[in-house]
């Protein structure tokens, strides 16, 4: 029975202008045409995703079926769970919410039960402000399914954004036919919203994987460069949303430095903790972050000399500097044109950077 509330990344009391929200929100993100050109397997999983998300908001949406389906769904939670029926399903209080063990790689036996109740030995008693729990033993968290369906989002939209459109934009133009209309500017700037809240919600219950951290920071930092990117094209008309995203730089850096905590030793984490830094600092004139910036982008290149982000943030930071440092910058850059295997997309930002700054 396919669980409704967790294919649509909502809590089974939300309410139905949440649930729509979050029907339109997955509708748009594994969208067919985003997806024209990709590989077959790439293509059939988004269409199986937009087939559930159907399904489950057509129930959802309806008052009456939901109702069915909460009933069901509840039968269901007592019969896998037979010595718990007297345990009223509508008290949250008496839902386990902790950490599912781990799968060790394995799927979850038939029958597993995903969202249990605490026993009666183990349920918490109320002290008047708060609950105190008696259970001393790790058990069950119904939310951390909705974590696995946030990192296969995750990985999907990396995927699209990465496989599928410069697939479909190089089919186009092999086969000499107009490619799609190019995104509109809103949905340019706002492309990385729903992105940020899924990869908070893994961070916040995975904390001590320093890969859903750097997720975050990257979902910050690229929700906030995009503006920035799109202010120095001309469009200055977004000037007041950049200032107003300027604190998602510091969000960006406490998300690494979680990230760095687990794995002081990434390069590339520090490189970009690095920019943000210095990005935050050009963006609210403050001289210190930008100090704070380069020591960060120094660190990182005494991990890996020729990581070519590192010496890219390092470029950023010294342009931001009072007076800019541009030959210093120019210099950082061609490092990372000169240099083999680099990231052909850190070549061409480090070309275009280098063109601008030298004019």
């Amino acid at each position: 029975m396919q669980d409704y509330y967790e294919t649509l990344q909502v809590h089974p009391k939300a309410d139905p202008e949440a649930i729509r929200a979050a029907y339109e929100r997955l509708q748009q993100r594994y969208a067919a045409a985003l997806l024209e050109g990709a590989a077959d397997e790439l293509r059939e999983l988004a269409r199986q995703r937009r087939e559930e998300i159907e399904r489950a908001y057509a129930v959802l949406s309806d008052p009456a079926q939901r109702a069915r389906f909460d009933q069901e769904l509840q039968q269901r939670t007592l019969r896998s769970s037979p010595d718990q029926s007297g345990i009223d399903p509508q008290d949250d209080d008496l839902i386990d919410y902790r950490p599912l063990s781990p799968a060790q790689g394995q799927e979850r036996p038939k029958g597993f039960n995903t969202q249990p109740y605490l026993p009666p030995s183990q349920a918490p008693r109320r002290s008047g402000r708060r609950i105190q729990s008696n259970s001393r033993f790790p058990v069950w968290l119904p939310t951390v399914l909705i974590v696995a369906v946030s990192t296969f989002a995750i990985v999907l939209i990396t995927l699209i954004t990465t496989v599928a459109r410069p697939q479909t934009q190089a089919t186009a133009t092999q086969a000499g036919t107009p490619t799609a209309a190019p995104p509109s500017t809103d949905q340019m700037v706002n492309q990385f919203e729903g992105q940020i809240t899924m990869a908070r919600q893994v961070a916040l219950q995975v904390s001590d994987n320093p890969k859903a951290w750097v997720e975050l920071g990257n979902a910050l930092f690229d929700s906030t460069v995009i503006v920035r990117e799109l202010i120095d094209s001309g469009h200055t008309d977004l000037q007041a949303l950049y200032v107003e995203r300027l604190p998602r730089w510091l969000e960006a850096r406490d998300a690494y430095t979680k990230a760095l905590e687990l794995k002081p030793d990434d390069a590339i984490v520090r490189a970009d903790m690095a920019a943000a830094l210095c990005y935050y600092g050009a963006g609210v004139n403050d001289q210190s972050y930008v100090v704070q910036g380069l020591a960060e982008a120094d660190r990182a290149l005494s991990l890996a000399p020729e990581e070519g982000r590192a010496l890219l943030s390092k470029g950023v930071c010294l342009i931001m500097t009072d007076p800019p440092q541009t030959q210093a910058a120019l210099e950082q850059w061609q490092r990372i044109v000169i240099l083999p295997n680099v990231d052909a997309g850190l070549v061409t930002h480090a070309r275009q950077l280098i063109t601008t700054y030298s004019q």
